[in-house]
């Protein structure tokens, strides 16, 4: 495989810009670290079910955290390195953070697929195919990791290093671009799109009493995962399709900012995916509840004072007696 001539030659750390550009990535990510922890805590102290419906959900989280564990090695190395750039850290961050980026919009498309089929066709798959879920959860990093491996030692893509950066992938052959562009990051894309506009144009044609009874709901599910696909390609399209274009004349700020919004949708995701899957949203609206009931525990638990209880006793006893008396001067 080829290299970058600075590699491993003369780049030790970042630089003063990349570093404090990666100061700001720094404090996004810990902040993340936080949200998943406490996702993953809510998980389990509020007691949430887990079956084969949650396993795609569950792998799509998962790769968040692989994303953030990434980059706080990332980072560890690259702040505390006092020799050159190894091989082994910067395959690791050439490749590391593309992988878990792709697999993350697999498992998206994954979701969608099920959910086309439980709303269309009105069947459950992760009873009927548990098997096969069990499959393509296993499958999808496999078939991702032999595409880059292959790549690899054909010597279709490269890794290289400019000094004071983070070592990246180049990609020599324009089949190669087309084909990490069309089949690696588009089609996971047009299969969510696809479903859900499938979902959408039968939830419209759904005139059975049976199926309009569950119509709202999934119209329901169908607008936020819009809302939440819409969001989602924002801020994770760039950074990963900047990769696959291998653009020399792109700028550092376009790149940093790219890493940026891959970055905020890392962080994010557990409270996003909420919108999707009732068992999240479960878990979230249990702890916030809890807080609520925590933070207005003193007004709650206030004594009344006497005369505002015994007040409508007064009132009725005061007209019982006016009503008495009238009805002996009758």
């Amino acid at each position: 495989m080829e290299f970058d001539k600075s590699f491993g030659n003369n780049t030790i750390g970042w630089s003063l810009v990349v570093l404090s550009q990666n100061h700001i990535l720094l404090s996004i990510s810990s902040i993340g670290v936080f949200l998943h922890f406490l996702l993953w805590f809510q998980l389990f102290y509020h007691k949430i079910r887990f079956d084969f419906s949650f396993i795609f959900p569950l792998c799509y989280i998962s790769t968040d955290i692989f994303l953030i564990i990434g980059y706080f090695v990332q980072y560890g190395i690259r702040t505390t390195a006092k020799t050159t750039t190894s091989q082994v850290s910067c395959y690791f961050e050439a490749f590391f953070g593309i992988y878990f980026n792709i697999l993350e919009t697999c498992y998206l498309a994954a979701i969608s697929v099920c959910r086309y089929y439980q709303i269309v066709r009105n069947e459950n798959v992760y009873i009927r195919h548990s098997y096969g879920i069990l499959f393509i959860c296993i499958i999808i990093p496999c078939i991702i990791m032999i595409n880059m491996i292959v790549q690899y030692e054909m010597s279709w893509c490269i890794v290289i290093e400019q000094p004071g950066s983070s070592c990246s992938l180049a990609f020599n052959s324009i089949s190669v671009r087309i084909w990490n562009l069309t089949v690696i990051f588009a089609l996971p894309i047009m299969i969510s799109l696809i479903t859900s506009i499938r979902c959408i144009t039968y939830l419209k044609h759904a005139y059975s009493q049976q199926i309009l009874t569950r119509r709202n709901h999934h119209h329901q599910l169908i607008c936020r995962f819009c809302t939440f696909y819409a969001i989602w390609l924002i801020l994770w399209a760039p950074y990963v399709l900047l990769i696959h274009l291998d653009i020399e004349t792109i700028g550092n700020q376009i790149n940093f900012l790219a890493s940026l919004g891959n970055t905020i949708e890392t962080t994010i995701d557990g409270i996003m995916l909420s919108v999707l899957d009732k068992r999240l949203a479960m878990a979230w609206g249990k702890t916030f509840n809890i807080v609520l009931r925590r933070l207005n525990w003193n007004q709650r638990n206030k004594v009344n004072p006497l005369h505002q209880l015994t007040l409508p006793v007064n009132n009725k006893t005061y007209l019982k007696n006016n009503n008495t008396h009238a009805i002996k001067s009758v």
